[in-house]
């Protein structure tokens, strides 16, 4: 009887004392490494929360030269990788309110306080088993279209992209159609020689990478006002998640928010200084005014969430409206 109390009790100590199970996860980017969202990832929110020692370990494995970024998406929800970084548009096709997350303008806090980021947060643990953890770089990078060929203003929708083939992603498909253009799937790192043969006249694209790219060589216009927020958001693939202990899990959650502050002047001293270089290269920017400007941004944002009305049913649809916008 005293040896079974004994060992209960031991067991007892054993459980309550043992250590939380270490999460030693892997961690891809849509982006390439040296893309500067990558760097902002890195250095904001993948190596902070290694270096905090509370059981977690992301190491990377790599960018779109390991997976491609329109299958990282489906990697993650097969527990191939445990966490992914970039943009959310990749994976539209498995989660439809990826199509809509750039389009926020309450601001991350608030949509985290009234209830928007846990309609969204369902949507992946839906469509990705993923676990949707940050959205960061808030108003650090905008939107433009930079155009190889000549600019056609046009009061309808701000400028005229008749005739003209430019690259594109499903999240940009509705707003390329409607100012008239061809859009078709290209690869960031195809672009260069797309642009060099003539095979689009153009792409949208947020501020930063466009340099580093080579791009300039081809452009001659960025044209504003700047439209957007990055789609790039951090996903943990849910079945990696639910294995965290509580502690665990609160210090991920609180390194999530860190990141979403910290990521902002981060990311924003590296665009500015690849906007430089974009400038310095010969890209004229151009500001559309007056009742252009209005149709240019009526139509990025407009065209964007009409096509993303027909993804969804209309009643999450009406809801991610009311909690997105103010």
């Amino acid at each position: 009887m005293k040896a079974r109390i004994l060992t209960s009790v031991a067991a007892v100590v054993f459980f309550v004392g043992a250590p939380a199970q270490a999460a030693d996860w892997s961690s891809t980017t849509s982006l390439i490494k040296t893309h500067d969202q990558s760097v902002t990832y890195f250095d904001t929110f993948m190596n902070p929360v290694t270096k905090a020692n509370n059981g977690i370990t992301i190491k990377y494995k790599g960018g779109p030269e390991v997976i491609p970024n329109r299958k990282q998406g489906a990697a993650l929800k097969r527990g191939v990788i445990d966490v992914m970084f970039g943009p959310s548009v990749y994976y539209a096709g498995l989660v439809p309110c990826a199509r809509v997350i750039p389009l926020s303008n309450v601001g991350q806090q608030n949509l985290r306080k009234n209830g928007g980021w846990k309609v969204l947060q369902d949507c992946w643990a839906k469509g990705l088993n993923g676990h949707l953890l940050a959205h960061g770089m808030e108003g650090a990078t905008e939107f433009h279209h930079y155009l190889a060929g000549d600019l056609k203003r046009s009061e309808k929708t701000g400028f005229d992209l008749s005739g003209m083939t430019m690259r594109s992603t499903a999240g940009y498909h509705p707003l390329m159609k409607a100012m008239g253009a061809r859009p078709v799937n290209i690869s960031p790192g195809d672009v260069y020689t797309s642009l060099e043969r003539g095979v689009v006249q153009g792409l949208a694209w947020p501020e930063g990478g466009v340099a580093r790219y080579g791009w300039a060589k081809f452009i001659k216009y960025r044209v504003g006002p700047g439209w957007w927020r990055t789609s790039s958001t951090i996903v943990v693939n849910m079945d990696a998640y639910k294995k965290l202990n509580k502690k665990q899990r609160n210090a991920l959650e609180a390194a999530a928010v860190k990141y979403e502050i910290d990521s902002i002047p981060h990311h924003r001293a590296l665009v500015e200084k690849d906007n430089a270089k974009v400038l310095a290269a010969g890209v004229k920017h151009i500001d559309l005014k007056g009742k252009y400007g209005e149709a240019y941004l009526a139509t990025t944002y407009g065209a964007t969430w009409d096509a993303a009305k027909s993804k969804m049913s209309a009643e999450l649809y009406m809801k991610l409206r009311k909690l997105m916008l103010k």
